[in-house]
Parts: C-alpha cells; structure tokens; sequence
C-alpha cells in the first residue's frame, strides 16, 4: 500500500474540532430528548412535547415566578395527569374523598423530590429538607409535641398581646395607610422567637415608617434565594454571588444572615440552660426541647449546635413569611366585600367580643363559624404554600397513579393551587364567596374539607399549622373587631396579584389598607 494514501478523509483542525464540540453533545441532547418523547415508560402519559423532552419548559415558567399556574393550565387541557418534565408527573385527585393524594402522600410514606435540597440552611438538613421519610419521622418526633393544639393555647396569651400591640400601632397610623404585609411579619417574627427561644424582640414595638428589622430584611431575601439556588447549578452560582454590588451581596447572603442570628439565640439559650436558669420558665421553648433530646437519647442521635440552629431558623422562615402573605389578602378580600358580608363577619365579631379591648379566649376563637368561612375561603384561593409538592415513586414495581405505570424514581406531586380551583369541588373557584363554608350539605362540606390543603399533604404536612392558625385568628379578630377596613388605591389587583417564589407573596411585597376604629 503507497504511503501516500494513509490519510484522514477530514483534515484535523480548529474548525473541526470546535463543530465536533458542538455537535457532539446537540447530537446527545436530541438522542435524550427522543428517548423521552417516545420510548421511556412515561411516554404515554398526557402533556406537551416540550415538557417531555427537556426540564427547560419548567425551568422557565419557574423563573417567571408562575410554575403553578403553568401547572393547572396543563391540567385544563391534557387532564388530571400530565407530565410537566422527562421525569416529573403532575396528578388532580379527580376524587371526593383525594384517595389517591392519601395513597401518594400519606399510606405509600414515599420519600421527597430532590427540590428539597435546595432549602437546607447553610448546607444543613433540617425537618423541611430531609428527603427521607423514615429519617423526617424519627427526627418529627423530638419536637413535635412543642405544636401540639394544646401546647399551642398556652401561646394565646402572647398572641394577644401581639394583636393588641398591632391595634395600637394601627392607631397611632391616625387614618393613614397601613402595611400590614410589613405589621404581621413582625407580630409572626416576635412570637416565633418567644415559642422557639423565650426571646422578646420588640420587632412590632420597634415598627415605624423609617425602621428596618434586619431579621426582616433577610426573611425577604431568602424567599428568592431559595428560589434561584433550586434552579441553578452549584457551581455558577457560587459564581456569581460574588458579584461586587453591596445589595446582591446582601441579597445572597441572607441565608448566612438567619442562620448567624439565630446560632447567637442558640447559643444564649445554652447559656441560660447551663446557668440552670430555664427551670424557671412556665412553658417550654422549642429550643428546650432540643436540649431535652440531647440530654436523654444515645450520643449517635444528638443534634449538633449547627442542626439545632439550622431547626430553628427554618421554623422562623416557615411561619413568619407564610402567615403574613395569608392575613394580608384575607384582610385585601374582607376589604373588598360588599357591606353586607362585612357586617355579618363583624355581628359575629361584636357578640362574641363585647369588650372590644379585651379578646377572646382560645375556645371562644375556635368557634367562630363565620370568622372560620372568611379564613378558609381566603387560604383557598390565597394559601401560601400553594407548590408542586415532590415525592419520589417507590423501589420495587411500578406505581400505578390514576391508571398509568410510573417506574421507580419518577417525581410525583399535585398541588394546592389546582385542588383549590377544582370546579368539582368547588362551585366558581375563582369566586371569593365564604358562604360555601357556610353551606350546610355534609356531603359538599366533606368534599371541600377533604381538598383543602393550604399546610401541606400527608405525613410531611406543615407542623406549625395549629401555631398559624391561632396566630392568625388572634390577629383577623383583633383587627376585624376594633376597626372597619377599607381599600386604598395603591394596593389593587395588579399589586396584590401573586407571585410564586417557593411560596405565595403579593407582587407588590405590601399589603396598604385603611384602618377606621368602629364606632
């Protein structure tokens, strides 16, 4: 053979390797993206093309802050099963009785999506990023009694006292404008730190139109944060957080911000404890509790000091931002709502709280119906946490959801915005309307009750609700008794039009309404 015909039919050289480089890995990409569409065990499964072969439809529509409405405009359309990525299967319980939301998040104990590694604190698990079932059950049970409803009324007392603080600031407000967006952070960060450390902040005493609550601050930030730190990569991330502008520094270190202020608070309650001075307390503290689990169990089960910091800031997080977004828009509604309703909220209000200076009792709070109708309609179409929520298909056999076949490690999830708007379940779901809490069909009632899910689903249902929701109550009866409410035109339907970071929050990040001591 003549040397001279050993050569390459394609000369090696920039060019060709730059166009290998590119299309080396488009042509992978499109190999993925064909397996996807047509030959993996999901293909059968309802949805838009573009859903299936990539996660970037999903991506994008989480960025523009409207994941779960892209979500439920693809039910409307494809049905109560849909896949939204290559490996993620959206479901909408078509049941009464959400059978296969209790079998999803309840009796099959499936484990979280791997969304939830986003949320740890400084690289810290804590009882909302453990992706683990069996590990959250055993770790849920050192502090779960703290939210008992029991435990829970021996906060009231401090609730009032937060709501009767926010009445006299309203006052000195003589007419003008009020955020409560802004107020109600305050009161939820003043009696989260007294249920988690005994600590009086003052954030609500401190409240004025110039004040600036760093704790506050930060909570804002780490909304977003969280948000972008789910999407991004690791590695571009830590990138570009070194960007040299003081506001985005600020802004990407508000997780640091939490989780340094809340280890000072770790670390005086050990102090306190150590002094044998939280002896003294008549209720126990969450943070108590912590210690008390580290006093009694093996020393392979304690919680380190960066656990328990990482504990109680996310309890911080978790309530403070969540009961301020939902009283700000049930107070928007009840602002908004014709004369009449007003006044039968505010005629059940008067007879059960003659003594408008003195608020009722935790029993009394409980069994108000008409307050209850105004606060479940306004955490249906307002809740907070109204998110995709992940599990993972189990090991084993496929599981079977809604009549199709989910191979192990599939995403799986439904969420409360769509449950919320089921026009099954719900007459005109886009209607504000309290009266269909009212409605006296115990068939209608159940079927509501049983779709209702502003706290979460199943085993890993928010463990604070019992704290928010007396928080709230105290605060909506306090208000709704000592003042009529009115709307302002800086707070409209554009600025109140929700925006979705891992929760709920009005776009405008306030909630300005008129507050008018009743006479």
């Amino acid at each position: 053979m003549n040397s001279s015909s050993l050569h390459f039919a394609v000369p090696i050289t920039v060019p060709t390797i730059l166009a290998s480089a590119i299309l080396l890995p488009l042509s992978l990409l499109v190999s993925r993206g064909i397996y996807h569409l047509y030959f993996s065990p999901l293909s059968l499964i309802p949805g838009p093309w573009y859903a299936a072969v990539s996660d970037l439809w999903i991506i994008v529509h989480t960025l523009r802050c409207r994941k779960v409405r892209a979500i439920d405009d693809l039910f409307k359309v494809y049905g109560p099963v849909v896949r939204i990525a290559p490996t993620t299967v959206a479901f909408l319980d078509p049941d009464y009785e959400q059978q296969t939301t209790r079998m999803v998040y309840t009796a099959l104990k499936l484990d979280k999506g791997p969304i939830y590694n986003a949320v740890q604190m400084n690289g810290h698990l804590h009882s909302v990023a453990i992706i683990e079932h069996n590990v959250h059950a055993k770790y849920k049970r050192i502090f779960s009694s703290h939210y008992s409803p029991g435990n829970i009324a021996l906060l009231h007392p401090d609730m009032k006292v937060s709501a009767e603080l926010l009445i006299q600031k309203i006052m000195e407000a003589k007419g003008q404008p009020v955020d409560i967006f802004h107020g109600m952070h305050l009161v939820m960060i003043d009696l989260i730190l007294k249920s988690t450390f005994g600590h009086d902040q003052g954030a609500l005493e401190a409240w004025s139109e110039n004040s600036h609550d760093i704790i506050m601050s930060a909570i804002e930030d780490f909304a977003l944060l969280i948000l972008i730190q789910g999407i991004v990569p690791n590695w571009l991330f830590s990138v570009v957080r070194r960007f040299p502008n003081k506001r985005w520094q600020s802004f990407c270190s508000s997780g640091d911000t939490l989780f340094d202020t809340m280890a000072d608070f770790v670390r005086e309650q050990q102090k306190e404890k150590d002094a044998g001075r939280l002896d003294e307390r008549d209720k126990p503290t969450l943070i108590e509790r912590l210690f008390a689990h580290n006093d009694s169990c093996a020393p392979k089960d304690r919680l380190s000091f960066e656990d328990m910091t990482s504990e109680s800031t996310t309890h911080l997080l978790a309530g403070v931002d969540a009961s301020a977004v939902a009283v700000s828009y049930i107070l928007w509604r009840f602002a908004n709502q014709p004369l009449g309703i007003k006044q039968q909220i505010q005629a059940e209000l008067d007879n059960a709280i003659p003594d408008a200076g003195v608020l009722p009792d935790w029993k009394t709070l409980h069994n108000l119906p008409i307050l209850d109708a105004l606060f479940k309609e306004g955490l249906r179409l307002h809740g907070p946490i109204p998110t995709f929520l992940e599990r993972l298909a189990p090991r084993g056999e496929p599981l079977n959801l809604l009549g199709y076949q989910l191979p192990p490690g599939t995403v799986i999830g439904t969420q409360s915005w769509s449950m919320h708007r089921n026009a099954r379940i719900f007459e005109n779901p886009e209607e504000f309307d309290i009266s269909r809490w009212l409605d006296d069909t115990n068939e209608r009632q159940d079927a509501m009750s049983q779709a209702w899910a502003p706290y979460g689903l199943g085993t890993r249902i928010c463990i604070g609700q019992h704290l928010a929701r007396g928080a709230m109550k105290t605060v909506l009866a306090a208000l709704l008794r000592n003042f009529d409410v009115l709307p302002c035109p800086e707070t409209n339907d554009k600025t109140m039009n929700m925006m979705e970071l891992f929760g709920m929050f009005p776009v405008g990040l306030s909630c300005k309404l008129e507050f008018h001591p009743r006479t």
